[in-house]
């Protein structure tokens, strides 16, 4: 049991821009005979989530002073704070129903994939704390682990299937066939796109309204270029920032959001090329593991699961995420019921946003349409998840809320939705408890 131990806990220092290469370097060496080249594309792999995970951070960082602005306008009192993912940090992977848990949730994968109710093979490890943090929060609530096991096991089934369901979309617009996303707190928003898709399929008019970033860049030329949107969307940002100051200080304003758009257009432009390095490497890899699958155990299509992260640096994706990142904290502050301060989280809002796209195949309107349903329901959701997830927290030790919070909660592990509808369903018995 240890050594268990020792393992998740290497795992959980690791990351998954570590992770990732790791893993499929290990199946690799079953599956592909070149081990150099095997090699050479993990590294690709490595290089490219870890540059990816870096760019991201300072994109999400660029939107810090806008964010502030907004808040400056708005009257509204938030009572929860926004835990990011120090909500998962309170897991303890030293105790031994952790293990449990997670050790049960693989078998359930490879149970269900043997009884062909799934074709995902999960190698995303990394994303087993949503599951785990989901059935232990039930756990610790009411004391009863097989009810936390229960709620682990049918919230990875659900997924499961659903990255099923959504892995081709994946392969079509992405480009990375063979891949699935089991990823509750993400791929969970992918019926929300369709359903939106098929209502705007249904009016008249609007049906016909498609708008793709490829065809704009294309009919723009030069202009619709990454470094020109970035710089564009940017400048805009800027300038919406220092709007109080525009009138005084004309110059220094103008000054700061050329800034901006500089900045932005740098982060547009890298992204990109950090998805083809990973591109570059994941796809002769998946490519080996599909055909060893095929040849050597079955000839059903089997995809493997990994993080969303691996395409949202897509352009539509960055694009889309640089509106409504600052979009989602004023919908926070003028959306009734929501109690939530989007913070630490707000970088879930590129991989929730992969679903936005993904279903609408770039197309921008629709995409955004979705993204205006799909931001106010993680909201609400997280609101109504504080009240369990601050109880778990302060359960496990004595945690001190930031002053002026109540409460805590968290974008990317209260807002699962599935979770969500279950504990809905047995909200009762939590209650006797709490």
């Amino acid at each position: 049991m240890e050594i268990i131990y020792k393992i998740m806990k290497i795992l959980s220092d690791i990351g998954p821009a570590g992770l990732i290469p790791i893993l499929l370097f290990i199946i690799g060496l079953v599956t592909t005979r070149n081990k150099l080249i095997l090699l050479k594309n993990s590294v690709y792999i490595y290089l490219g989530l870890l540059s990816f995970s870096l760019l991201l951070s300072f994109y999400i960082n660029f939107f810090n002073p806008i964010i502030n602005t907004i808040l400056s306008v708005t009257n509204k009192k938030f009572q929860v704070i926004d835990a990011g993912w120090m909500v998962s940090q309170k897991v303890n992977l030293y105790n031994p129903t952790v293990i449990q848990f997670a050790l049960i949730i693989i078998a359930l994968n490879i149970f269900m994939l043997f009884l062909r109710l799934t074709r995902t093979i999960n190698i995303d490890l990394w994303n087993l704390w949503i599951f785990l943090f989901s059935g232990l929060l039930v756990y610790e609530i009411t004391g009863i682990k097989w009810l936390g096991i229960l709620f682990s096991c049918v919230i990875a089934t659900i997924t499961f299937v659903m990255a099923d369901i959504y892995a081709p979309y994946i392969g079509s617009y992405y480009g990375l066939k063979g891949v699935s996303n089991p990823q509750p707190q993400t791929v969970v928003w992918a019926p929300v796109s369709d359903f939106v898709n098929f209502i705007l399929n249904k009016i008249p008019f609007i049906k016909r309204i498609h708008i793709f970033y490829e065809e704009i860049q294309y009919k723009l030329g030069v202009a619709g270029e990454p470094l020109i949107i970035g710089f564009i969307l940017g400048f805009i940002i800027g300038a919406i920032t220092r709007y109080r100051n525009f009138p005084l200080s004309f110059w220094p304003s103008f000054g700061y959001s050329c800034l901006s758009g500089i900045y932005l257009s740098i982060i547009t432009i890298l992204m990109p090329r950090s998805v083809t390095l990973i591109y570059k490497g994941l796809i002769p890899i998946i490519t080996d593991i599909r055909i060893f699958i095929n040849s050597k155990i079955t000839k059903r299509e089997i995809y493997v699961g990994l993080n969303s992260i691996i395409v949202a640096g897509n352009a539509s994706v960055i694009g889309l995420s640089t509106v409504m990142i600052p979009l989602t904290v004023y919908i926070a502050s003028i959306l009734p019921g929501n109690k939530v301060l989007p913070g630490a989280d707000l970088v879930i809002i590129p991989l929730i946003l992969v679903w936005a796209i993904g279903p609408s195949r770039g197309d921008i309107f629709r995409s955004f349409i979705s993204a205006l349903i799909i931001i106010p329901l993680v909201l609400l959701i997280t609101t109504d998840m504080s009240g369990f997830i601050t109880d778990f927290l302060t359960k496990k030790e004595a945690l001190q809320i930031a002053e002026g919070y109540n409460s805590a909660s968290s974008l990317g592990m209260g807002s699962n939705l599935i979770y969500w509808i279950l504990t809905q369903i047995i909200k009762p018995i939590l209650k006797l408890f709490s």
